[in-house]
């Protein structure tokens, strides 16, 4: 479970987030919605300790993040999956090295690295790309690619951060659709967009927040701010 509670953060006079409350519960699929400036990415620099509260406190099975020692906050990181509009692929490795990366400097064995990034890269629908380079593939399969590096730690919760800001309709929907399968066997997600059809048409539950502040919460809700 997921506690954001009477949380607050100032950065200097402007208050990026003002006495924000929810909760996530486990398995769930989330949606983040607002106008630009509204909070949202304050909201997920908290969630992997890159912040930290004014006032309030944000817990995570009971447990208050910001607490945490600096040595501990790497070990932490490693629970959440992170997905990012501009992928942040390394353009020099291929498929099956991009996913490995971040197993690797954990020090996983190679046996093990191995079985599991073919394991994930055919969840995501690559298996069959693993040698290509991000060069060689489209935009699609690139943020398949980033999913999938985000899934090598088998996190319990995945922060997809306008993961389709740059895709064409189509292969948007496709993203989302990989997204939704995630969730269904298990992971909890946080979709944060501004894309309209996707959130209208998933069903999901709809945070809205404007000015720091969360306008509306909706367990099955739609693209509705202004």
């Amino acid at each position: 479970m997921i506690v954001f509670d009477k949380v607050t953060k100032h950065y200097g006079s402007h208050k990026a987030l003002d006495d924000v409350s929810f909760s996530i519960r486990p398995r769930e699929f989330v949606i983040l919605v607002g106008p630009s400036g509204a909070g949202k990415t304050t909201l997920i620099k908290l969630l992997l300790c890159e912040e930290k509260p004014t006032f309030g406190r944000i817990t995570i099975d009971d447990k208050d993040i910001h607490l945490l020692k600096d040595r501990y906050i790497p070990y932490y990181r490693r629970q959440i999956g992170v997905v990012f509009q501009d992928f942040k692929l390394l353009p020099n490795q291929t498929v099956a090295e991009n996913v490995a990366f971040a197993m690797e400097v954990s020090g996983k064995p190679d046996n093990e690295i191995t079985k599991e990034v073919m394991k994930i890269l055919e969840l995501v629908g690559l298996k069959d790309k693993a040698s290509n380079f991000p060069r060689e593939l489209s935009g699609g399969e690139i943020q398949r690619v980033a999913i999938a590096r985000a899934l090598v730690f088998q996190p319990k919760f995945l922060i997809a951060d306008e993961p389709t800001g740059n895709l064409d309709p189509v292969t948007a929907w496709d993203i989302t659709k990989l997204l939704l399968k995630i969730n269904s066997l298990g992971t909890t997600v946080l979709l944060a967009t501004h894309n309209r059809e996707i959130v209208d048409n998933i069903n999901k539950r709809v945070i809205n927040m404007d000015k720091g502040r969360v306008v509306r919460d909706r367990r099955r809700g739609k693209y509705d701010y202004k």
